[in-house]
């Protein structure tokens, strides 16, 4: 039997992606590089990309609330579902590759040197972050101040939003069927409307907490 001594801790698999001008995603998080290569292809291409996760597209502008622990924000509105694993993520990327015939080198495997993640997003500039603090004492900080606010609207309860007739900007927080682009899908039949800028993403969160009578600590950064 292999002792506590001699026994090692399985080696993660890491995907490593190296584009045609020899730059290289390469980051200990899976996720992180997956993302990342999404993010440099381009927003512009997302639309010629058909591939599909749990009978849904990969790639949407909305978050699919049976898989909203795994929809992770890419760029521009867009979002990705994670729920892939290491091999998953290279065959979707390898797929993506040949489709959009990218001409990127996709490897998977133990022994890559990684490099660190920064949040330095292609083409965007530095972006105010929403911190929101809840009277039991959990903090929600997110990437996007998108992430932070409907993570806040899953945690108060869709529902109960909707019950209590909160607005935003003359029209229901909470509706049964999409009514604009500023919406995304939060729950089966329930759509969001989400602010657009960190500020009034803030404001809204704080008239919730007027509505729901409580104590949240809201901070821009």
């Amino acid at each position: 039997m292999e002792s506590d001594a001699t026994r090692q801790r399985a080696k993660r698999k890491k995907l490593r992606v190296t584009f045609p001008d020899g730059r290289i995603f390469c980051y200990a998080n899976v996720t992180d590089t997956f993302i990342s290569v999404l993010c440099e292809i381009g927003p512009e291409r997302f639309h010629d990309i058909n591939l599909e996760l749990c009978h849904r597209p990969l790639l949407a502008q909305e978050i699919y609330p049976r898989y909203k622990d795994w929809m992770k924000p890419v760029c521009d509105g867009w979002y990705v579902n994670t729920q892939s694993d290491t091999g998953q993520k290279y065959m979707q990327l390898r797929a993506i590759n040949d489709s959009l015939n990218l001409g990127l080198t996709v490897e998977v495997g133990y022994d890559f040197e990684t490099t660190k993640k920064t949040d330095k997003v292609r083409g965007s500039k530095s972006k105010e972050k929403l911190l929101v603090k809840f009277p039991d004492g959990e903090y929600i900080a997110n990437q996007s101040s998108t992430d932070t606010f409907l993570e806040c609207l899953w945690k108060l309860g869709i529902e109960d939003i909707r019950r209590k007739g909160v607005e935003w900007g003359g029209c229901p927080l909470i509706t049964a069927y999409k009514t604009s682009d500023r919406q995304v899908q939060v729950d089966t039949d329930r759509w969001a409307t989400i602010p657009n800028s960190t500020k009034d993403k803030a404001r809204t969160i704080r008239l919730l907490a007027l509505h729901f009578r409580l104590n949240l600590e809201i901070t821009v950064l």
